[in-house]
């Protein structure tokens, strides 16, 4: 017998194995390929929960005011900034702490006009987002 040949169960193992690595291949290459849809869905679920947070800190701020790009509200002995950090939009009280409200920021803009604020925001992937905020409270016009 030759001993250098390949046997019949040699030739089903090899080919098992290459049919388990092409059956998983599939499923791979899908999960890779809508990485980019789930961040954007993810993107946009972020974005309603940032509305909803500063929607309802406008309405408990006793002032509102931007300066050098950030949103700054006065609720009683606390001061609240919005400002971004890297490719963060972030949020500190009394200048300090660090929490993160916003990811994967590329552009942002901060406006108070007639007792509201807009806020606009360009997220990595290039979408833009806007929101209106309006408070309880009349801030005597607000820069």
């Amino acid at each position: 017998m030759n001993d250098n040949a390949f046997t019949l169960i040699e030739v089903l193992i090899a080919f098992s194995i290459f049919s388990t690595i092409i059956f998983f291949m599939a499923p791979i290459f899908q999960i890779i390929l809508n990485t980019k849809a789930n961040d954007n869905k993810l993107q946009a679920m972020e974005w309603e929960v940032f509305c909803s947070q500063i929607k309802i800190e406008i309405r408990l701020a006793s002032s509102v005011s931007v300066v050098s790009d950030r949103l700054i509200l006065n609720k009683g002995t606390e001061t609240v900034q919005y400002e971004k950090y890297g490719t963060n939009l972030r949020r500190r009280v009394n200048s300090t702490g660090h929490e993160i409200i916003l990811q994967n920021v590329s552009q942002f803009s901060f406006s108070v006009i007639n007792n509201t604020v807009k806020v606009t925001v360009t997220d990595s992937w290039g979408k833009e987002y806007s929101v209106t905020c309006y408070p309880f409270v009349n801030w005597g016009g607000g820069t």
